[in-house]
């Protein structure tokens, strides 16, 4: 078979590619935007934040499903992104670049997966930190008193190191955020130029928006511990 013959079946082959990635990934936005609602609850005080993770524990064997299918898209979208790179990595080797109709695309993806590795890291820590850990007991302690998720929360974030990376991770957050929006409308092609460079806009303010909130929950917790005082 010609090699004129094979690159439109490799094009093809990507374009799903890149259209699995980014839908796993937009699955992996409503998680995230349902998961940013639920951490701004600890502007609103323990009780609000404790009384979320509680009716969470109480859903019993349904958390557990959600989660395994939250897993199982999660895994898939690092699985078809790694490839994704792999064979444009090896694309490019060969003479010939992969790129979207737009042309935009190339030097994003190549990012994404560098960012997409911290963001692994993260996550790992983030559960080992907030979900895998008991919600009681001396990391939980605030102020003499036991504070549950809210005080986990609190004394995690309340560390500077942590806090910085915490920031760091959710700022590439976004910016996978906005890739995952816009790479869907990309790819697709269903809106005109100026239809797609608008939803690219909307895309990256979606991303913004995401990581200032995400963010706001450190800066919050540090501007009361170390300036104002007090955690409520």
């Amino acid at each position: 078979m010609s090699a004129t013959a094979v690159l439109p079946k490799r094009l093809t082959s990507t374009v799903a590619r890149e259209l699995a990635v980014a839908i796993s990934g937009l699955l992996l936005v409503g998680f995230i935007i349902s998961h940013l609602s639920a951490n701004l609850l600890i502007y609103l005080g323990p009780e609000y934040l404790n009384a979320y993770a509680e009716n969470m524990r109480s859903l019993g064997p349904l958390l557990v499903v959600a989660r395994a299918g939250l897993l199982a898209v999660f895994v898939t979208h690092i699985v078809l992104a790694v490839q994704l790179a792999k064979h444009n990595r090896k694309a490019r080797s060969q003479g010939y670049a992969i790129e979207t109709r737009h042309g935009r695309k190339g030097a994003a993806t190549r990012y994404m997966l560098y960012s997409g590795l911290m963001l692994l890291a993260f996550i790992l820590l983030h559960l080992t930190d907030f979900t895998l850990r008991s919600h009681e007991g001396p990391n939980a302690m605030v102020g003499g008193e036991d504070l549950g998720l809210y005080g986990l929360v609190w004394n995690f974030l309340g560390n500077p190191i942590r806090a910085v990376f915490y920031i760091v991770a959710v700022c590439s957050l976004g910016l996978h955020l906005s890739h995952a929006i816009s790479s869907v409308v990309v790819t697709l092609g269903w809106l005109s130029e100026n239809g797609t460079k608008r939803a690219e806009l909307a895309a990256r303010a979606a991303g913004i928006v995401v990581a200032l909130g995400f963010s706001s929950i450190p800066i919050y917790i540090l501007l009361k511990t170390y300036v104002l005082g007090g955690h409520a």
